[in-house]
C-alpha cells in the first residue's frame, strides 16, 4: 500500500489537518483499511472517539506496574491499567497485540477499559 500525507477539513472545528504517513501506517499495522479521520488531531484528544469499541495495538505494557500504554488507529497513545483488562492479561499483556477498547475522560487524561484482545 503507497501512503502520503493528506490534507483534510475536520468535521468538528473546520479546521484543515494532516492525516500522516504514521497514521495510516499505524492503521495498516492493525489490520484495518486506510480510513480517514474526521476529526483533526485537537479535537480526537479531547476524548470525543464516541461510544463502543474502538481497534488498536498494545505499545507496552509493565507487569511489575500493572499498566501500560495502546495505540489507536490515529497512532496516539491511551493509558490503560490492568483492571481494565476483560479476559486473558497475558495475551495483552505481549507488544503489538491486537486489541478492542473503550475510552473514558479521567481527571488525568484519556484511559482505555474493556481492553480485550481483537480476534
Amino acid at each position: 500500500m503507497v501512503y502520503r500525507d493528506e490534507m483534510l477539513p475536520c468535521e468538528k472545528c473546520g479546521k484543515k489537518f494532516i492525516y500522516t504517513v504514521e497514521e495510516q501506517r499505524a492503521q495498516g499495522m492493525m489490520g484495518l483499511e486506510k480510513e480517514s479521520p474526521a476529526l483533526c488531531p485537537s479535537c480526537r484528544e479531547s476524548g470525543e472517539l464516541g461510544p463502543g469499541l474502538h481497534p488498536g495495538l498494545v505499545k507496552w505494557f509493565s507487569e511489575s506496574k500493572g499498566f501500560g500504554f495502546l495505540v489507536q488507529a490515529d497512532g496516539s497513545e491511551v493509558f490503560f491499567h490492568q483492571s481494565g483488562v476483560v479476559g486473558d492479561l497475558q495475551v495483552v499483556e505481549q507488544e503489538n497485540a491486537p486489541i478492542w477498547y473503550e475510552v473514558k475522560e479521567t481527571d488525568r487524561g484519556l484511559k482505555a477499559y474493556n481492553v480485550h484482545v481483537r480476534e
